[in-house]
């Protein structure tokens, strides 16, 4: 099975394969002169989408934020389009970019005419191997919980993925910071999280086994992973204390990305409520557990984090199951 992109656009007879002949009209494009538009990735699991309510919310408040329109025949003829390719796929990964089209105006500037700004739509898809062998079991609803929001009560029987514990580390580049209505979007501007990657990849040299990092903002405080969120607890003598996940806010910089949004429904439906929680430099030597996450992969936990020259082992005891997803 080819697992490369295969990438698709948008049209009033539905996806239609890319035309890499038509390449030359790209430096027209939007998404590339400045980056005007964001993207979503979503996993394929057994066939299916998964947390499709949750990429919908990101494409309606995205479009919002953006001064997009997408039409709602366009939006029922797309998610319709990814579910036929989600069961053809089984699994895999769906990507979705939305920009917006080319103006009359010059430059940065765009029309404030609705009909002017509908959504360019490209869909990218990849096949892959299924996508993880475990499933989070601390995060499973039992059977008869009422969900506390819509999202969740249409996702109420998709399980949250799991992979093996992996080792972090810190790195020293910077998320840029943005004003609202940019702040926390997966905006098509990801210059800071390219240089970002490029640290990763250069540590990797000396440490092969490293999957993820902890980024810090502008102000230091550690905000997120380098292709994930990130949610953590911390030693204590409280019980209460002890057993509480928190996560970083975000605010300025950083992505509300959608497993996030997902793991926070979860646990606020088993009665454990996610503390919003700054992350600073003097936590990282109490962390009793870490992990990332991402609409992909799931929930990536922890086991050693690298601070400097320590190498700080984390507790695994509430990620332990041996459940084979089926």
């Amino acid at each position: 099975m080819s697992h490369a992109m295969q990438w698709y656009q948008m049209s009033d007879t539905g996806l239609v394969a890319w035309d890499k002949s038509a390449s030359d009209t790209a430096p027209n494009l939007r998404a590339l002169a400045y980056g005007d538009g964001f993207f979503t990735t979503m996993g394929v699991y057994d066939g299916s989408l998964l947390w499709q309510s949750y990429h919908q919310a990101r494409l309606r408040s995205h479009c919002h934020a953006l001064n997009l329109s997408l039409p709602t025949p366009t939006s029922e003829a797309l998610w319709q389009a990814l579910q036929a390719c989600a069961a053809n796929i089984t699994h895999g990964l769906i990507k979705i970019i939305i920009s917006r089209p080319t103006q009359s105006v010059r430059g940065y500037a765009y029309s404030a005419s609705t009909e002017h700004n509908e959504a360019l739509i490209w869909v990218g898809i990849m096949p892959s191997d299924i996508l993880a062998q475990q499933q989070a079991r601390f995060l499973d609803l039992p059977l008869g919980i009422k969900a506390p929001s819509a999202h969740l009560s249409g996702s109420l029987g998709q399980v949250i993925l799991q992979q093996p514990a992996t080792i972090a580390t810190c790195l020293q580049s910077r998320l840029a910071s943005f004003p609202a209505p940019l702040a926390g979007l997966k905006s098509l501007n990801r210059l800071d999280g390219v240089m970002i990657a490029g640290e990763l990849q250069r540590m990797k040299q000396q440490h092969p086994k490293l999957t993820e990092a902890l980024v810090a903002d502008m102000a230091g405080n550690w905000v997120e992973g380098v292709m994930s969120n990130v949610f953590y607890q911390l030693t204590s003598d409280d019980d209460h204390i002890k057993h509480q996940w928190f996560t970083p806010p975000i605010e300025a910089s950083g992505v509300r990305g959608t497993m996030r949004q997902v793991i926070i429904d979860r646990l606020a439906a088993l009665g454990q409520p996610v503390v919003l929680r700054a992350l600073q430099d003097a936590d990282l030597l109490s962390l009793e557990a870490l992990f990332f996450c991402n609409a992909v992969r799931g929930v990536m936990p922890v086991r050693e984090l690298i601070v400097g020259n320590q190498w700080l082992e984390l507790s695994l005891s509430v990620f332990n199951s041996n459940s084979v997803c089926t």
